[in-house]
């Protein structure tokens, strides 16, 4: 399966493509979706019964370290994990309806989870009452090719999480950028109507594999820019001798090999625990804090040894550095991610 992801994305995308859909808008490669939609990809860690591979999450773990080790600019993340709450959460109705189209590429899923300066992404603001909307949620991202939005809301009785037709009535959007110039969106509901999934365990269940995604992105993103400064360093030469060879540059790289390291340990004992019905959460919050912290580490490193040629527009690197420090913030960035772990032990 990584084998053939990498191989898929490997042949379509290079230089020119990156360029190409960068100056379309949109950031979706369209054609690229099409084809890991042929190859059976898009719907690895849904059940059978609708069209799925029947895999765990740790498959989808490493099918979105593939997605981050070529900055493929798709909505791999989002639709897959709200995909898999579904799937687990939703009514057979629910799974029968949505799913099949989701594993074929033809239905596309968002979440929105994130609201202004609140982090506390498990008690969320926005309200849901007698099968309605109403508040704000940010930082939404693939809304222009979204088919539904699952949304985590506060009920009656408790955060839940709902399904919201983006073309509903009620519905205003705010488009913005993210840092790796993504378009993304904050969306304002009044009164809007929704259709509940799950019970009160779902919210916590989609912030557990929403943290498992951008971790498993990350590792490949920084596996990726890693490798790529090693290569570099070992031609490029200063002195008359590769600056790989210098005990500094050396030194820095060996440190960053220790952290990618890191990640990828956290991330997949995460994701093992997470698709073996074990309690994850406070692994998922350290892993979290790899892909944050050490991870701009490893950003900083990178582009420093690369030198100017880093931000070079013509050279992948940059790409890489702006996909960390997107995923770095995801879901709020280091400081968020031990201040919820926090209060996860403490609780």
């Amino acid at each position: 399966m990584v084998d053939l992801a990498d191989r898929i994305m490997g042949d379509h995308l290079d230089m020119g493509r990156h360029l190409a859909v960068e100056t379309a808008g949109g950031w979706f490669d369209r054609d690229l979706w099409e084809d890991l939609a042929s190859a059976g990809l898009l719907g690895i860690a849904l059940g059978t019964d609708v069209g799925g591979s029947g895999l765990d999450v740790v498959a989808l773990a490493l099918l979105l370290g593939v997605q981050g080790s070529h900055v493929a600019p798709l909505p791999l993340l989002p639709s897959s994990v709200a995909a898999v709450i579904v799937d687990r959460h939703g009514s057979d109705e629910q799974r029968h309806r949505l799913l099949p189209d989701v594993a074929t590429g033809g239905c596309i899923l968002t979440v929105a989870v994130q609201e202004f300066l609140d982090d506390r992404l498990s008690q969320p603001f926005v309200t849901f009452q007698d099968g309605l909307l109403h508040g704000t949620k940010v930082v939404v991202e693939h809304l222009d090719a979204a088919s539904l939005i699952l949304v985590t809301v506060r009920g009656p009785d408790g955060p839940r999480c709902v399904l919201v037709d983006p073309m509903a009535a009620g519905i205003t959007r705010v488009e913005g950028a993210s840092t790796r110039r993504q378009p993304v969106w904050e969306v304002t509901f009044e009164a809007t109507p929704a259709e509940p999934v799950g019970d009160d365990t779902t919210v916590g269940d989609l912030l557990d594999h929403l943290r498992l995604g951008i971790s498993a992105t990350q590792l490949g993103v920084t596996e990726r820019a890693l490798s790529m400064t090693a290569e570099y360093t070992s031609t490029r030469e200063q002195f008359g001798r590769p600056i790989a060879t210098f005990q500094a540059v050396g030194q820095r790289l060996a440190d960053q090999f220790v952290n990618v390291g890191g990640i990828r340990l956290v991330t997949l004992s995460a994701a093992w625990r997470l698709a073996n019905g074990a309690d994850a959460t406070e692994d998922l919050l350290v892993s979290k804090w790899w892909a944050s912290e050490r991870a701009t580490d490893v950003a900083n490193a990178t582009q420093h040894c690369h030198g100017g040629m880093g931000v070079a527009v013509d050279y992948p690197l940059h790409r890489y550095t702006l996909w960390n420090k997107h995923l770095t913030a995801s879901l709020g960035a280091g400081t968020q991610s031990l201040r919820a772990l926090g209060d996860h032990l403490a609780r």
